[in-house]
């Protein structure tokens, strides 16, 4: 999967409030499946139904919000996890619908918890629209940091629950209390999270399709020694 530039992230220019604003990025911020992400954050931080995320990017400098000159929709459509992404719910906030379905996050306090996401189907009259297949983002916001983890097709039936852990540190070098955490989404099929094979991977896999190849010139030279042998 092709990966934004991070430098580009640090000049990403947000329409909010009427006004274009620049939102403060940290070069250093990456992807967790490429290894490139800072401050030891990975996708096991943030879980969801026992499973860790397909993904994580961060540590980013500033805030992220649902809308304003910090809003998050913007900063995830123009990464490369793929675009359509909309605001959806973060604890304490005003009950927001997608896809028919009302969505309600609430989250525990600290450095790390738990957090559940529950929804309903708006029109109670019509027909029941869930189970859903969405895309899901999670970003939590400690410190003067964030970072967000994201769950490709995420089969939502109206009750989900899941993990956090706030990995990155402050100018203390402690691990901050969560600020705020707060939700994005999509319809699945908009595109892609899915974890990419690291470097370390990448060159074990060519070993072993080099090994693979040796071994299978090694089978075709035998079997024209045999047939030589033969044909004498």
């Amino acid at each position: 999967m092709k990966r934004v530039n991070n430098k580009m992230l640090a000049g990403i220019f947000l329409l909010g409030s009427g006004a274009m604003a620049l939102i403060p990025q940290a070069y250093a911020a990456g992807y967790c499946a490429d290894g490139t992400a800072s401050e030891g954050i990975s996708q096991s931080d943030v879980t969801l139904g026992g499973i860790s995320a397909d993904d994580c990017f961060g540590v980013v400098g500033g805030n992220i919000t649902g809308g304003g000159k910090h809003a998050g929709a913007p900063v995830l459509n123009a990464m490369d996890w793929g675009s359509g992404w909309t605001y959806l719910d973060s604890p304490g906030e005003s009950t927001v619908s997608f896809m028919d379905v009302s969505f309600v996050t609430e989250v525990t306090a600290g450095a790390s918890g738990t957090w559940t996401l529950t929804g309903e189907n708006i029109n109670a009259g019509t027909l029941p629209n869930l189970p859903i297949a969405i895309d899901l983002v999670v970003g939590l916001k400690a410190g003067n940091e964030y970072a967000l983890w994201g769950f490709d097709n995420v089969i939502f039936n109206g009750a989900a629950s899941g993990t956090f852990s706030i990995a990155f540190t402050n100018n203390g070098g402690n691990h901050p209390a969560l600020s705020h955490m707060i939700l994005f989404a999509r319809e699945a099929g908009g595109g892609s999270i899915t974890a990419v094979p690291e470097p370390e991977t990448y060159a074990m896999l060519l070993a072993g399709l080099g090994l693979v190849g040796f071994a299978a010139r090694r089978r075709c030279a035998a079997s024209q020694s045999i047939d030589g042998t033969r044909n004498q």
